[in-house]
C-alpha cells in the first residue's frame, strides 16, 4: 500500500468511528490499520520474576532489556543492558552495566534495579526463584548479592558456572525500579509493568496488552487461547501473526501461508523414566520399550503435530552444542523392539505407566503401542502430582513414570542436569562427574564435550527415555516482515515491522 492509499484509509477509518463505532472496529483490524496485532494465550502475569509462560516470555523481551540477549542464528548469549559479565573462577561473577540506563518511567537502571528485583523473586517466592536457588544456585540467596557502586554488582555463587551468563536472559533476572521494590506493589506493578526495554505497556487487560515505542508501530498483544480462532483471525486480515496453529491445519500451513509459516524447535522435553529400584528394568529392557513407541505417530495423533520426535536427550531449541540422532533406540523399530525384550528374557505380569491426570491421552496412546508391538499387559494409573511425588519419594512406583524437564538456558548440559533430579535414583558418578565438569568447564565452549560424554552414557543406561520435545508454531500475514523467533525468549516483537 502506498503513503496516498494509506493516508486515505487512516482519514477514512476516522470519519467512520465518528459516525459508526462497529465499522470503524473493522476497519482498524484490516489491512489499513496501522498497528501490529499479534494473537497468543493471555499471559499468567507481567511481573518479570513470576513470569511463567510464553505470552510472558515475548512480552518481557519487548518491554524490557535484560543483561543479556539471545542470538537467534546461534542462541548464544549478548550482552545487552549488561556491558559485561566476567569471572576469574565461574564462581564469583561481576556484572557491569552499560552507563545511561532508563526505565520508562525516567528513573536510572542501577547494580541495586537487578539486585533488588532478585530479591524479590527470592524474598516472594515466585516462579523465577528457582532459576535463582536451584539453577545459578546463588550463595545463601541475597547474601550472595552484593552492590558495588550504581553500575556494578557482583554474584556469588556456590560452585562455579560456566553459563552462568547465558542465565542472565531469563524473565527472573530482570530488572525493576527503585520505587517499585520499594512500595512492593506487585499488584499494580503487574497491571501496568515499567520495564527498560525498547517498548513500554501503554494498557493492559484481559483482552489486549498494548505495547508502544517512539517512531515504531504500535503492538497489540491480543489473547486468543484458540490456536484455530488465531489462525482465522490472520487468513482473513484480522491479525497479523498468530503463535498458534491448530493440528487440522498443520498439513495446510505451507499451501496456504507459504514463506510465512515457521515451526521453532522447542527447550522443554517429555521421557519416560524407570525407577531404579525395580530391577525388572535393566537397560536392555528399556531399549527394548523405546523402540517399541512410534513418537512420529503419537505427535501427528493424539498430540496435534505439537512435538517434534526425540532423537537425544538435548532438545533442539538448545542450539549451542546441540547435536540430533545420538538416540539410536529411539527410532521407531517394531521388530528391533520385540526381539530385544525376547533377549532379555521377556516380560512377565503388568507393566504399570505412572502420569499425572494432564497426560492421560498420549500416556493411552503409549500403552496401546507397547501392548501391540510387544504383546505385553500394560496399564496407565493416573495420580495427581502430590501422589507421585510420594509415591517415588517412597520407592512405591513400580514402572514407568512421566518426566517433564526444560533447560534453563542454552548448554546441553542445561538440559541434562535436571534429568539427575527427576527422582528415578539413579546413580552413576561417572555421568555426575561429566555434568559436573561440563557445568564448571573454563568456557561453554570447553563444556559442550564433557556434555556429550555425559548424553551418551545416559543413552546407553537409560535411565530416562526421551520421548518428544514441544515447539511452536508462527503463521503470519503477508504485510508483515521481520519475524524472528527464538527458542528462550519466542517472537521478538522487538523485530516486527509491516511492509512499506
Amino acid at each position: 500500500m502506498n503513503s496516498i492509499t494509506r493516508t486515505a484509509a487512516l482519514v477514512i477509518g476516522a470519519v467512520a468511528m465518528l459516525v459508526a463505532p462497529p465499522v470503524a472496529m473493522k476497519v482498524l483490524s484490516g489491512s489499513g490499520d496501522p498497528r501490529l496485532s499479534v494473537g497468543a494465550a493471555p499471559p499468567a502475569t507481567l511481573v518479570p520474576g513470576d513470569v511463567r509462560d510464553a505470552t510472558g516470555r515475548m512480552i518481557a523481551g519487548a518491554v524490557w532489556t535484560g543483561l543479556v540477549s539471545y542470538d537467534p542464528r546461534t542462541g548464544d548469549p549478548v550482552m545487552a543492558a549488561a556491558e559485561s559479565v566476567t569471572s576469574p573462577d565461574r564462581k564469583v561473577w561481576t556484572v557491569r552495566l552499560r552507563p545511561s540506563g532508563r526505565f520508562h518511567d525516567g528513573s536510572p537502571v542501577t547494580a541495586g534495579s537487578f539486585t533488588g528485583a532478585w530479591t524479590a523473586v527470592l524474598r516472594e517466592g515466585w516462579h523465577g526463584a528457582r532459576m535463582l536457588t536451584d539453577v545459578a544456585r546463588v550463595r545463601g540467596g541475597a547474601e550472595g548479592l552484593t552492590v558495588k557502586d550504581d553500575t556494578t554488582f557482583e554474584v556469588t555463587l556456590d560452585r562455579p558456572l560456566a553459563g552462568f551468563p547465558a542465565l542472565l536472559g531469563d524473565p527472573a533476572f530482570l530488572p525493576m525500579p527503585e520505587g517499585v521494590l520499594r512500595s512492593r506493589d506487585w499488584a499494580s506493578y503487574g497491571r501496568r509493568p515499567i520495564g527498560n526495554g525498547p517498548y513500554r505497556v501503554t494498557a493492559h487487560g484481559p483482552r489486549e496488552t498494548v505495547l508502544e515505542r517512539p517512531g515504531a508501530r504500535t503492538v497489540t498483544v491480543r489473547s486468543m487461547p484458540d490456536a484455530a480462532k488465531q489462525y482465522a483471525a490472520v487468513e482473513a486480515g484480522d491479525l497479523d501473526v498468530a503463535t498458534a496453529v491448530p493440528p487440522d491445519r498443520h498439513e495446510r500451513m505451507d499451501t496456504e501461508f507459504r514463506g510465512r509459516h515457521r515451526i521453532l524447535p522447542g527447550r522443554a522435553a517429555t521421557h519416560l523414566a524407570f525407577p531404579s529400584w525395580d530391577d525388572r528394568y535393566t537397560p536392555a529392557i528399556r531399549h527394548a520399550l523405546s523402540m517399541a513407541v512410534d513418537r512420529r505417530a503419537i505427535g501427528e495423533g493424539v498430540l496435534g503435530h505439537q512435538t517434534t520426535p526425540a532423537g537425544s536427550l538435548v532438545p533442539p531449541g538448545v542450539l549451542p552444542g546441540g547435536r540430533d540422532g545420538q538416540c539410536r533406540v529411539c527410532a521407531h523399530d517394531p521388530k528391533a523392539a520385540a526381539a530385544a525384550l525376547a533377549d532379555a528374557g521377556g516380560w512377565k505380569g503388568t507393566l504399570t505407566l505412572w502420569h499425572e491426570r494432564g497426560d492421560a491421552a498420549w500416556v493411552e496412546a503409549v500403552a496401546e503401542q507397547l501392548r501391540k508391538t510387544l504383546t505385553i499387559d500394560v496399564q496407565p494409573r493416573s495420580v495427581d502430582a502430590g501422589e507421585l511425588r510420594k509415591a517415588l519419594d517412597e520407592q512405591e512406583v513400580d514402572g514407568p513414570f512421566v518426566v517433564h524437564s526444560t533447560a534453563a538456558y542454552p548448554a546441553p548440559v542445561a538440559a541434562l542436569r535436571p534429568l539427575l533430579d527427576a527422582r528415578t535414583g539413579y546413580r552413576n558418578g561417572y555421568v555426575t562427574d561429566l555434568i559436573d565438569q561440563a557445568e564448571s568447564a573454563a568456557s561453554p565452549e570447553a563444556g559442550v564435550t564433557p556434555a556429550r560424554l555425559a548424553e551418551s552414557a545416559l543413552l546407553r543406561d537409560m535411565p530416562l527415555m526421551p520421548l518428544w520435545s514441544a515447539h511452536e508454531h508462527y503463521v503470519w500475514s503477508d504485510r508483515v516482515r521481520g519475524v524472528t523467533t527464538e527458542p528462550f525468549t519466542g517472537l521478538l516483537l522487538a523485530r516486527l515491522s509491516l511492509k512499506d
